[in-house]
């Protein structure tokens, strides 16, 4: 963390524990929720924080420490999936879930994201998670992501003629309009 210390605009030792004690749990919750492996998530969560760390400057302008920190935390998570699904391709495996039955629908999603990931880019996959995995509306969507409510209208309805064409599972159903 001295490396931290030294960057232009960054973030002070106190700020950067700070930031972890606040926001690391929360991180974590969101990653668990979409990797559903306990290991995977501290990884997500690390790496996440990294990325907080080398884009102090963008974090410090954030008007939503949150919104940003959500933001980056999903994005790690997805390129996480994405790996994921490449390597159990690659493996041939099937990822067949041992979960409970409480958790099938959020193991649908999750598998269901991991289809769409070969298919969409970085932002198309965000917009999916937040749509399908968190239920958001499509306005709750783009203040999360600062784009426009028009542009996330055109991603939702992209993503959703796409999630048809793959077979999108009942229980995924997107989010509020």
């Amino acid at each position: 963390m001295s490396n931290a210390a030294e960057m232009p605009q960054a973030l002070s030792a106190a700020e950067l524990q700070e930031l972890y004690d606040r926001y690391a749990p929360g991180m974590y919750r969101r990653a668990i929720a979409l990797l559903q492996r306990e290991a995977d998530a501290w990884d997500a969560v690390q790496e996440a924080y990294i990325r907080l760390i080398q884009s102090a400057s963008d974090f410090r302008r954030e008007a939503r420490p949150m919104t940003f920190i959500y933001r980056v935390t999903t994005n790690v998570c997805l390129n996480m999936l994405r790996s994921r699904a490449l390597h159990d391709v690659a493996a041939g495996e099937d990822a067949a879930s041992e979960g409970s039955v409480d958790a099938l629908a959020s193991t649908e999603c999750r598998d269901f994201l991991m289809k769409l990931s070969r298919e969409l880019d970085e932002r198309g996959l965000t917009v999916a998670a937040l749509y399908y995995l968190d239920g958001m509306s499509q306005e709750e969507i783009a203040q999360v992501l600062g784009l426009s409510r028009k542009t996330i209208v055109r991603d939702v309805q992209r993503i959703s003629a796409l999630a048809r064409a793959l077979g999108e599972p009942r229980s995924v159903r997107g989010g509020g309009r």
